[in-house]
């Protein structure tokens, strides 16, 4: 059996393949890809520390490696905050409003349904919120107007608050709105509208949920869960009422 070669013992003359590259290749790479060593935080942690003696050229380099890691470190934590804050706030928002929709099926008459929906300790504890506000376009003959906790809009005050055509409305740092919320309008600092359509033979209605948070409810958030909401609310009045269907 052949025994292998050490390499210090190899015949006088033996060239040995060098497969490292040259100073002048590693050159040549980086100016093709400048990028390469910004990209690489474990490249970047292995290079040495240069001192004033290195040259300022190098001192530049090392300063704006370690300024962009470091803004890449930021937008990362940034990044993961904002994934933990919003996977807990939905995660919180769907089980109360999940919540607040059983104990909506559950009520025993269409007036539990309403007291359950504007009463303080109904619906807005349920959703954690400060206000909730369940209002109708009055209109001589509609069912259930005369309910307590039911307000009544003029009119087209559904479109005039929600926007001609419009399913939801969100709202940050609002003023005060008396007419829909009553005593607690000087508290509401932010709403959430939803339009509310019972029966096609029925006037609109709208519901409202008001936060003492001015930034709880914003323009740019998803509606989804209050869209549902509402749909379940307009449900659940249509069958108290026997109601046709809106469509």
């Amino acid at each position: 059996m052949t025994s292998p070669v050490d390499p210090n013992e190899m015949p006088a003359g033996t060239q040995r393949e060098n497969t490292n590259p040259t100073p002048a290749q590693v050159k040549a790479f980086l100016l093709t890809n400048p990028a390469y060593v910004m990209n690489d935080p474990d490249l970047v942690a292995a290079l040495a520390a240069p001192t004033i003696a290195t040259g300022d050229n190098v001192l530049d380099l090392q300063r704006v490696m370690i300024e962009r890691l470091q803004t890449q470190v930021r937008q990362l934590r940034d990044i993961q905050s904002e994934l933990i804050d919003a996977a807990s706030l939905n995660a919180l928002t769907r089980d109360r409003v999940h919540g607040a929709v059983v104990q909506i099926m559950e009520a025993k008459s269409f007036e539990g349904l309403i007291a359950f929906i504007t009463d303080p300790t109904g619906l807005a504890a349920a959703l954690d919120l400060d206000c909730v506000a369940l209002a109708v376009e009055g209109k001589a003959g509609v069912p259930g107007l005369g309910v307590r906790g039911l307000r009544i809009l003029e009119a087209g005050g559904t479109d005039k608050a929600i926007g001609a055509g419009q399913h939801h409305q969100l709202r940050a740092d609002i003023a005060p709105n008396p007419g829909l919320y009553g005593p607690a309008a000087p508290h509401v600092r932010s709403e959430a509208l939803v339009r509310l359509t019972f029966s096609k033979s029925t006037p609109p209605g709208l519901l409202a949920l008001g936060s003492a948070h001015a930034e709880q409810f914003q323009p740019t958030q998803a509606a989804d869960l209050l869209e549902f909401l509402g749909r379940v609310i307009e449900r659940a009045v249509r069958i108290w009422l026997d109601l046709p269907r809106s469509a």
